[in-house]
Parts: C-alpha cells; structure tokens; sequence
C-alpha cells in the first residue's frame, strides 16, 4: 500500500510539472520529451522499490525460522516423544512413529509431559454399599466349625456394627387362606378387595387389604363423587360340587416371605412347580371376574385349593366384586388354547412356586 501511495504522487508530481511545462513553452514535443524523462525516472524508483521490499521479505522469513528453532529447541540428551525400544521399526506395535513438537502461540504441541505435580485433597467418602447375600458354607469332615475351620457365629454384633440377620426371601400372596405354608413366614393376613363386577372404571387387579385396619392420613370424610372405590370380593362358585358352599363367601388372604428365596412364579393349568429347582408354596384353582356381558374384567388370581372363607353375612350384591373359576375354552381351528393337552370346559389349577 505504501509503494502504491508513492507510485501515484509521483505521477500527480508529473502530471503537474507537465502542465506547469506546456503553459510556459507551449510546445507539445518538449512537453512529451520531459514526461518521457520523468517516466523513466519513476520505472527505476519503482524497480528500486520493488528490490528494497524483496529484501525485507526475506528478512524476516529468515527471523520468524529462527524463532521457531530456538522455542522447539530441545536437550540432546532428553528422548523423543513416542520413540520404542532401540533399533525397532517406526511404526509397528510397540514402536511408534516419532513426531516433532511445534509451538502456536504460547502452547507446546507434542511436547513432552512435564514432572507430576502434588496430590490432590482426599474426597468425600462414599455411600454405603448394599447388603450382600447369606453364604452357604460347605464344611468338610476334617474342618470342624471353630477348630481351625469357620469361626463359628456367635450371633452378637459383627465387624459391620450389626447381629447377621436373614432379610431376603420372596415374597407372594396366598389368596383363599389366612396362613402361610410351613416353610414360609407370615407377614400380615388380611381381606381380598378389588372393583365391583360390574362397575366402570376403579381398577382392575384385587388387592390384600390387612385385616389390622388401615393408617389414614388427611381424609375427607363423605363419598367423594371423583373417586375410585374398593370393595369386598366374595367367591361366586356354582356347578362345581366340592365348592358350592363357598357361594358369597368373602376371601381371605395373606402375605407371605420363603426365606433364602428370590423368585416366585404363578404356573397356570397347572398345580405343581416346573421342576424340583422350585418349592412348591400351595397349588389351586385359576380364579377371575366370570365372563359376562355385566361383568368387568380382572386378574387372574391363584386361589388356594382350600378357599377359606372370612365369617361375614353376605351383603348388597351391587357392593362386591366376585370370584369365579376359570374353564379352558379350545378349539381345533384356532382362535382358542390348544385342544389335546387342554380340554375344553374343564376347570384350571395353578400352582405358586418359589426358587
């Protein structure tokens, strides 16, 4: 830009100097002979301008690489970044490419890692973590417990702060009894509650209300019109001669723990486990919502083969949901449950397992 500034004065100077010349001689071949001179003196400016800035250039090329060397420069002594083992190949497994460390700006890239500096502070301690399994400890002849072999368990507080205790086992509802089988303990006993049969809307699975009476918090008292309700369920049994004396009968229920278990499994059409992996808890009768067009849908609930019944005169029959067994319905043509292993009208069982 600055050459170019000059450039053009000069001719303005020219230019000038030209028309000052034709006004006082008023002879056009001296005018151009004078402005012939004055071009060719501004061309040998120009050249030497032209040489002063090449120089100038290379100049500085030569002091921005000498720059650059001087904050690459490394100790002769200290290894490349990257190198391997003397005398591998660059490149292979274990022996990588060498690279050279450049600089932008004030950052070093590639560079070597420089000396480790201190220690951070020590975190916050960690939560506690989850409560592991109970072990079964296989005790051979030759080790006996406390002589050189397990210590035995006195049952006083451990190296955690706490008496062992056995808190896993799993955990089912015996429907149509008030009690759990022998091997498993009780957690509360209680009603059968669900929808009414023929009502819209509430929901659609029964519920084991505890038989203690409920904890309220904050109720309003009166029947709320925006509510959903629960009701009693009462055995709807007919046709079906071993059990025709629990018509309208209330069900009762508990809820029961297998101890060192971790599974349960409700098996349909069937009133025995898979395999004796599983523990039986009680086999019975596959029960639901009867199908009817006034009648709503529910779950399928296992009911122990036993139905006992709860001690309660039998009520408004619109105040009750109902349970009924359930039949197979097949067909050979499809659309129903396979006929051979399943006959068609004939009642279901159920079996709940645990493992």
């Amino acid at each position: 830009m600055k050459i170019l500034l000059v450039y053009t004065l000069l001719l303005a100077h020219a230019w000038m100097i030209s028309a000052s010349t034709l006004g006082n001689h008023g002879s056009s071949a001296e005018v151009v002979n004078e402005l012939r001179a004055k071009l060719e003196e501004l061309e040998m400016n120009h050249k030497s301008l032209q040489d002063e800035v090449s120089q100038l250039k290379e100049r500085t090329r030569a002091n921005g690489i000498s720059t650059q060397r001087s904050r690459t420069k490394r100790d002769a002594a200290q290894p490349m970044p990257g190198t391997g083992e003397p005398g591998c190949i660059p490149g292979t497994n274990g022996c990588p490419v060498s690279v050279t460390p450049f600089s932008v700006g004030s950052s070093c890239i590639l560079c070597p890692a420089g000396p480790r500096g201190y220690p951070g502070p020590v975190g916050s301690p960690g939560r506690d973590g989850r409560d592991g399994r109970d072990a079964v400890a296989i005790v051979t002849a030759n080790e006996g417990v406390g002589a050189g072999g397990i210590p035995p368990l006195t049952g006083g507080p451990t190296q955690y702060g706490r008496p062992p205790s056995n808190t896993t086992g799993a955990v089912y509802v015996r429907w149509g009894h008030s009690e759990c089988p022998a091997k498993s303990a009780l957690i509360y006993t209680g009603v059968t509650a669900g929808p009414t049969y023929g009502g819209a809307g509430n929901g659609a699975n029964q519920l084991c209300l505890p038989k203690e009476g409920p904890i309220y918090d904050e109720p309003v008292a009166g029947v709320g019109p925006s509510r959903a309700y629960l009701y009693g369920v009462e055995y709807q049994i007919d046709a079906f001669p071993t059990r025709n004396d629990r018509l309208w009968h209330d069900v009762p229920c508990a809820v029961c723990k297998a101890p060192s278990r971790f599974a349960h499994l409700v098996v349909p059409g069937r009133n025995e486990c898979p395999s004796s992996e599983w523990t039986l808890e009680y086999g019975g009768y596959l029960m639901a919502e009867r199908s009817h067009t006034s009648h709503r849908r529910s779950m399928y609930i296992c009911v122990d083969r036993e139905m006992q019944t709860v001690d309660r005169a039998h009520g408004d029959a619109t105040l009750r949901g109902l349970l009924n067994l359930v039949e197979g319905r097949c067909s050979v043509s499809g659309g129903g449950i396979p006929c051979g292993p399943y006959i068609d009208g004939y009642e279901l069982t159920c079996a709940v397992c645990t493992q």
